[in-house]
């Protein structure tokens, strides 16, 4: 008879083996030696990756870089307030301001790069299309991952805890800084992460909103894959796969950021 826990684990391996599968696949590719997407490879050849760090697409992936860091930073920044505000205070238009925050989550990215590409046009801000516009359109999509990990760990913390700072003399904004701030720092820096994938990745907005001189690495590869997979997009799909994973990995090592995620919200 077969155990449950076998089963379970038998589920969670097939699970795995799906979602890794085309990873795996698409790095082999990227080792052919013939100029072909063969799996499994026809020889071995590292040519391809050293196309892969030409000028012409290491270029694309540092101004993506440039972008998911500017996108995240300004969503955690404006997504603070708003948590805040949102988890420890009631108002008129809370609700509102709640569906406002997270509505990005429910419109998918094209139809808000299409929206925001025609009010550029109708406020005659053409000039804006490219770095600017792009960073305004990833703040849009960014904020609801900021607002949410932020206010999910807002929500963790023990209400006592700024009752009993202040109850010691401590002001509010040094209750902020010394107290608050270094309890959620988890949830700030998941929402700087989780920001930073999604813009570092994006092509449905990108796509309406980049010009000849701002191209991100996704809508560079979009551009190339009209002419068919080759091993040296394999190669870029591996690379701009690793960037984001290394950077989850040495975020939740510093600032271990899955914490407020597995910590029972507790109110005291």
């Amino acid at each position: 008879m077969i155990r449950p826990w076998r089963i379970l684990c038998g589920v969670a391996i097939a699970i795995y083996a799906f979602m890794f599968a085309p990873i795996v696949i698409t790095a082999t590719v990227s080792f052919n030696a013939q100029n072909q997407s063969r799996f499994p490879p026809s020889g071995f050849s590292l040519r391809w990756w050293a196309e892969a760090i030409d000028p012409r697409w290491i270029e694309p992936i540092v101004f993506s870089l440039k972008l998911a860091t500017l996108s995240a930073a300004a969503a955690t920044l404006l997504g603070l307030p708003m948590a805040f505000a949102l988890v420890r205070y009631r108002f008129p238009g809370r609700s509102l301001l709640s569906l406002l925050a997270l509505s990005p989550l429910m419109l998918p990215a094209l139809v808000t790069g299409i929206g925001l590409l025609q009010f550029l046009q109708l406020a005659g801000l053409n000039d804006w299309l490219g770095l600017p516009a792009l960073v305004a359109g990833h703040i849009v999509i960014c904020m609801p991952f900021a607002v949410r990990t932020i206010a999910i760990s807002l929500s963790g913390l023990p209400g006592n805890l700024q009752n009993a700072a202040m109850s010691l003399g401590a002001r509010h904004g040094m209750t902020l800084w010394t107290v608050t701030l270094p309890l959620i720092k988890g949830g700030i820096f998941a929402g700087a992460t989780f920001a930073f994938v999604q813009s570092f990745t994006d092509y449905s907005m990108s796509l309406f909103l980049a010009n000849a001189e701002s191209l991100p690495i996704p809508i560079m590869i979009l551009n190339y894959i009209e002419f068919g997979f080759t091993p040296t997009l394999a190669a870029i799909a591996v690379i701009t796969l690793m960037i984001p994973l290394i950077l989850v990995l040495i975020v939740q090592r510093a600032f271990k950021i899955g914490d407020f995620l597995y910590s029972a919200p507790s109110h005291g």
